[in-house]
């Protein structure tokens, strides 16, 4: 029973870095069309920062699993916050230095954007279960 239970968790844990992934070009997307490429790649680089903190934070705390590792599994999820902060810190600290021009708004917005499918996704994971 634990098994089923860990593979549903891998599984939309992969959904939701998938569709996050799939969220990037869409961003940049947006960005374009209200107003222009340093507003699209802008927006592409919050969208970035944030699926690759999300994709880190599920890669560490879906290493182990049952409920022998009980406390492997609270520290890799511990682990897998710090680095998530880290990640995001880093990155736009990165990206407000390094990358001229820039829109700002547009950056938090792309990470908003990808951020969002995190609570966005489940519902909608429940709703096709439903219909299934």
């Amino acid at each position: 029973m634990s098994r089923t239970s860990r593979m549903i968790d891998r599984r939309l844990a992969k959904a939701l870095v998938i569709l996050q992934a799939v969220m990037i070009p869409v961003s940049a997307l947006i960005g374009w069309v209200f107003k222009d490429t340093t507003t699209a790649y802008s927006a592409a680089l919050g969208a970035l920062v944030c699926w690759m903190a999300t994709s880190y934070f599920s890669w560490q705390s879906f290493r182990a699993a049952g409920a022998r590792a009980s406390k492997q599994v609270l520290s890799n999820m511990y682990r897998g916050l710090m680095g998530k902060f880290a990640i995001v810190i880093v990155g736009f600290i990165l990206i407000l230095i390094n990358v001229k021009p820039l829109s700002a708004v547009a950056l938090f917005c792309g990470f908003i954007l990808v951020q969002s499918m995190s609570w966005i996704a489940p519902f909608w994971a429940t709703r096709l279960k439903k219909r299934v």
